[in-house]
C-alpha cells in the first residue's frame, strides 16, 4: 500500500524528470515536448490525488491507482538508470 509520502516522492521524481528534460535541451523535439506535456498532466493528476487523500484518507487509493503508481515507479527507475548511464 502506498502512503501520502510515497505518492509525494513519486510526484517529486516526475518533476525532476521534467526539469532535467527541460534543462538538457535548448529546444526539445516535438516528441520530447509531447512527453513533457504528458508528464506534467500526470503530475497534476497526482496533485489531485494528494488533495483527495487529505480530504478523504488513504482509502481513495484503490487497486487501479496502486497499479498506476507501480507503473510510474518502474518508469522513473528506467529514466533514472538511463540518466546515470550518461
Amino acid at each position: 500500500m502506498y502512503s501520502y509520502l510515497d505518492i509525494e516522492k513519486i510526484k517529486a521524481n516526475l518533476e525532476w524528470i521534467v526539469n532535467q528534460s527541460s534543462a538538457n535541451s535548448e529546444m526539445p523535439s516535438v516528441s520530447d515536448r509531447k512527453t513533457i506535456y504528458s508528464l506534467l498532466e500526470i503530475i497534476q493528476t497526482y496533485d489531485g490525488l494528494l488533495e483527495l487523500i487529505v480530504q478523504y484518507g488513504i482509502t481513495v487509493v484503490d487497486k487501479e491507482i496502486i497499479e498506476g503508481l507501480s507503473l510510474t515507479e518502474e518508469f522513473i527507475a528506467k529514466v533514472k538508470s538511463n540518466a546515470n548511464a550518461f
